[in-house]
């Protein structure tokens, strides 16, 4: 084996060490985000805690929190207040 050849190995092996190392923690971070989104769920259904105290103890977004909530099929903790949100039967705003 050349020099060369010998280098190339070398960079080859590197990169799929490094790759299987990329994908070792991406799979830890796919499962560590699948358990937070379990244990958001969890909470959020049993009303230990609100939304609002969740968002601040998790890293996501309030909307992402939201996402989650509606996607587990919990509903609000109060409906919505907003007029245009309540159509009557005949598809008009009441109010």
């Amino acid at each position: 084996m050349t020099a060369t050849e010998k280098k190339q190995q070398a960079a080859r092996d590197r990169l799929a060490e490094l790759g299987a190392a990329y994908e070792a923690a991406e799979k830890a971070f796919e499962e560590a985000r699948k358990a937070l989104n379990e244990g958001i769920v969890s909470v959020l259904k049993a009303r230990t805690l609100g939304p609002s105290e969740v968002t601040r103890l998790v890293p996501y977004e309030r909307q992402h929190v939201g996402r989650i909530s509606k996607a587990a099929g919990i509903p609000p903790l109060r409906e919505r207040t907003v007029v245009s949100a309540k159509k009557t039967a005949g598809g008009e705003t009441s109010g």
